[in-house]
């Protein structure tokens, strides 16, 4: 026989290699290898091909409903482990705990009548939490799922049974980011739906108190669009953090991060590794106002808009960049998608001799006009792995 900590060592390799079936059949085989098996078949669990319904339109109706079913199985036994009711605390496995699969999950077509009951069958059942919804035309209501409430309840129970969480998403409520902080001192990470908890001051002192490893940040959306406040918010957010602790932060639309956010930024300047931005016509001047963030391996900048050009409109900005990006001598992976100075920034970045890349990816550029950023790219040609050009062809 081995020793426990030989087969937990097997089982994680097995893990990262996201061999699920052979998992299972560890924690079918015998008690020794059923928690080391389970530990990591839990722990690994937010990359399961399950998750999502298998995520692929193109398989069977037969095989989708399938697929769907071991999706809420999972689901039900995590949730099912908090309450005490499964063999094993697979709860307290898990490092991840992704809301906004199991909001998909809650919402897919195929998770009805018979998978439904099952799911909320006994001791689910008292998450079964409907609300009634007017029909636009005939204004008769029907009754359907109130997914914000049920997340919200089984985020109450598992919260309390999840020692290990490192990492927490989806369409979370303020006030539930101020009860659950407490009992998640391993919390790294936070991928919020939508940003407006962070508007909510006590969420900024719940997580600075009780999660001292807090280090990454990642909001999709921020419904206030129309109200000036959000960069201010995220400012002031970005400022409760403890200083220098900060390793990434991801803004995947147009959430109003500006010149106030940028400015916060610098506070974690020697921490900050992954930048990943998504930016306005109105935030575009601002990006120089990170200059102060050289320690970065990652940039991703995306100008949703991608009308204005720096170079031209604004050239001591375009200079300043070029300088703040010269800085970043650790800076491995750059990206710049629709903003239509990049070519300019990236060919100065691609001579700076103590920088040295290994993927960069630009588009919306006019190639014909791009001829030094072409020259350049031979200046890193020991480091680059992968490359993608993506421009405007004509007259080249």
């Amino acid at each position: 026989s081995l020793p426990d900590d030989i087969l937990h060592l097997l089982c994680e390799e097995l893990a990262n290699q996201a061999a699920f079936d052979t998992l299972f059949n560890c924690a079918c085989a015998s008690r020794a290898l059923a928690i080391p098996a389970l530990t990591h078949l839990y722990r690994a669990h937010h990359l399961a091909p399950v998750r999502g319904g298998g995520e692929d339109e193109t398989v069977l109706l037969a095989t989708k409903q399938l697929m769907v079913q071991k999706w809420s199985i999972l689901w039900r036994s995590i949730i099912a482990s908090s309450l005490d009711k499964t063999l094993f605390p697979y709860c307290k496995y898990i490092k991840t705990l992704d809301f906004r699969d199991l909001d998909n999950l809650l919402q897919d077509d195929y998770f009805k009548d018979a998978t439904r009951r099952q799911f909320f069958s006994e001791p689910l059942k008292r998450f079964y939490l409907t609300v009634e919804t007017p029909l636009r035309r005939s204004g008769r209501k029907y009754e359907r799922l109130n997914n914000t409430g049920i997340i919200d309840a089984i985020g109450e129970v598992a919260t309390q049974h999840t020692p290990m969480l490192e990492s927490i998403s989806g369409k979370l409520l303020s006030h539930a980011l101020v009860r659950w902080a407490p009992r998640l001192p391993r919390l790294q990470s936070l991928e919020l739906y939508d940003g407006e908890p962070l508007e909510d001051e006590l969420v900024h002192a719940s997580i600075y108190e009780h999660c001292p490893q807090f280090n990454s940040l990642s909001i999709y959306t921020w419904y206030k669009r129309f109200t000036d406040e959000r960069d201010h918010k995220l400012a002031k957010f970005i400022e409760t953090i403890r200083p220098q602790t900060l390793r990434m932060i991801e803004t995947i639309s147009d959430i109003g991060a500006g010149a106030e956010t940028f400015l916060a930024l610098n506070g974690h300047s020697q921490s900050l590794k992954d930048l990943r931005l998504c930016i306005s016509t109105d935030s575009l001047p601002h990006l120089a106002l990170l200059k102060g963030c050289t320690n970065l391996d990652s940039l991703r900048v995306e100008d949703i808009h991608g009308t204005t050009n720096i170079e031209k409109t604004q050239n001591d900005v375009f200079l300043e960049m070029i300088g703040w990006l010269r800085q970043c001598e650790d800076l491995r992976r750059l990206s710049f998608t629709k903003l239509q100075s990049s070519s300019g920034i990236v060919a100065s970045v691609l001579l700076e001799d103590r920088v040295k890349l290994q993927k960069l990816e630009i588009d919306h550029y006019i190639c014909k006009d791009s001829q030094l950023l072409h020259q350049a790219l031979i200046n890193q040609r020991n480091s680059l792995q992968f490359l993608s050009l993506s421009g405007d062809t004509d007259a080249m």
